[in-house]
């Protein structure tokens, strides 16, 4: 994951976060449910899952009125108590939580090899 997407090592926590969530998301052969559905009693929703390290636009809150309204992170993990995506502005070396946000994940494996 993190070669794939050319990110520095600093990210490695993020990884392996977001892929402990997603296999406690994942069926296996042993049990019928997965982890997360006898955790918390309900199936998990799929519904907002998205490649990890994607790049997406995300809505500025603040800015000046001629700046532009967006900015170009990356997505580097799921928050656990607020709905949303966690990203990272590289031209701000900010990490952030949003939800406006408008992910390019068309043809990321063409354009990242």
């Amino acid at each position: 994951m993190m070669n794939l997407f050319e990110l520095p090592l600093s990210f490695w926590g993020y990884a392996l976060e977001t892929t402990a969530k997603l296999l406690n998301m994942a069926l296996s052969k042993t049990v019928p449910q997965t982890p997360y559905e006898i955790w918390h009693g309900k199936p998990a929703s799929y519904n907002y899952l998205t490649v990890w390290g994607s790049s997406a636009y995300v809505k500025r809150l603040v800015g000046d009125k001629l700046d532009s309204r967006s900015s170009l992170c990356r997505f580097i993990k799921y928050p656990k108590q607020t709905a949303g995506y966690y990203f990272s502005d590289p031209s701000e070396q900010k990490s952030f939580i949003s939800r406006n946000t408008v992910f390019l994940e068309k043809g990321f494996l063409v354009d990242n090899r």
